[in-house]
């Protein structure tokens, strides 16, 4: 009823009407407990109703309840009065108390309006990324779709140019027609790594529980034909169950160990994937013998397009270790490499734990090696 009362009035007095009705209140208490006390007037209803009142009002009303609180007591307590449980203790004492009780209140206000008003700025920024976000992601779809029918268009008509006037045709004008065929298809390669990128960022991959020893067999199958035509052996320990989405892990190791067939030297590919449990993370390794890197682009290479070698050394558009980067950190982990050049990498990435554990796959072997197409095949 008082604070409906209260809302009735004007704002600027409600937190004086409040100090008075405070005020009273804490009169009324005083003299109901001053026989407990041996006829003594405790203070501790007159600072209980500066807190109050400073609460409500801010520092003005607090100091106005100090004030009258100093006043009324003096006049109906005079020689009885105690500050909480201190016998000696004056109006004065209790005045500087009031103060001071009423400024950090104040103070707190001020901090809480702060805290209120950034939480309300970030979940405003948060909702505009998240749109902006939903309309990168429907422009990179629409405009792949856009490209990706004319390049089609592009390469077929120059093929078929080519197959109709090949008796025509010189030899230059064939080798441009090439070029042209083989410019459509990186173009074409290309668009597919940005639409991996864009969906690897996006965040609607809901994590559940995947077994990665699983999805890195169900990898290693998909990439069954480029391990035959390099004569790679693969091995890997027995891998955990992990809090992850299965198709992006599994986008992580492909990455990976495309990677590690593809940039290799004279040496046959030789590639080892194992997992350590660090408590509160699962840390996997996965170890190639291949050209290395210079760990002073250690960072550098898994950034978006960032290459360390030309197309014409390598196949690739520089994008593989950032579609990993990206998926890595959006369940919270970390991705890193060690390396030395000439002898090889290893990669790291980290996958937090929730409910996990070791992946219990009754056949299967510590190390299992992979190296024709049959023994990638689930045991």
């Amino acid at each position: 009823m008082m604070r409906s009362t209260l809302t009735r009035l004007p704002r600027s007095t409600r937190g004086y009407v409040l100090s008075v009705l405070l005020v009273s209140l804490a009169i009324l208490l005083t003299f109901a407990i001053r026989p407990v006390f041996g006829g003594k007037a405790p203070l501790l209803f007159f600072t209980i109703a500066v807190a109050l009142s400073a609460s409500y009002g801010g520092l003005l009303a607090g100091v106005f309840t100090t004030f009258l609180s100093v006043v009324m007591a003096g006049w109906l307590f005079e020689h009885s009065i105690f500050l909480l449980t201190l016998s000696q203790s004056s109006l004065v004492l209790f005045a500087v108390l009031g103060v001071t009780i009423s400024a950090i209140i104040q103070l707190l206000h001020r901090a809480n309006a702060n805290v209120v008003a950034a939480r309300t700025q970030l979940e405003l920024a948060n909702e505009e990324l998240s749109r902006s976000n939903e309309e990168l992601q429907r422009f990179a779809y629409a405009v792949s779709h856009d490209l990706q029918a004319p390049l089609r268009n592009i390469k077929t008509l120059t093929a078929l140019l080519v197959r109709r006037n090949g008796e025509t045709l010189d030899r230059d004008s064939k080798e441009c027609a090439h070029m042209i065929i083989g410019g459509v298809q990186r173009m074409e390669f290309l668009i597919k790594g940005l639409l991996d990128y864009a969906a690897a960022t996006a965040d609607k991959h809901h994590s559940a529980a995947s077994n990665s020893h699983t999805v890195l067999e169900q990898v290693l199958q998909n990439l069954r034909y480029l391990i035959d035509a390099e004569n790679a052996v693969i091995t890997f320990d027995a891998l955990p169950i992990v809090q992850a989405n299965e198709d992006r892990l599994a986008q992580v190791f492909s990455n990976i160990i495309t990677n590690a067939i593809k940039y290799r030297n004279n040496r046959k590919p030789e590639i080892h994937i194992s997992v350590t449990d660090n408590g509160t993370e699962w840390v996997f390794k996965v170890t190639d013998n291949g050209i290395g890197i210079d760990m002073n682009y250690a960072n550098e290479i898994f950034g978006l397009f960032k290459r360390r070698h030309s197309s014409d050394e390598y196949e690739g558009n520089g994008i593989g270790l950032a579609i990993c980067k990206a998926v890595i950190e959006r369940r919270g982990g970390r991705i890193w490499v060690e390396s030395e050049l000439g002898k090889g990498s290893t990669f790291f990435f980290t996958i937090p734990k929730i409910t996990a554990e070791h992946s219990k796959k009754p056949g299967a072997s510590a190390t299992e090696p992979i190296v024709k197409s049959k023994t990638v095949e689930v045991h």
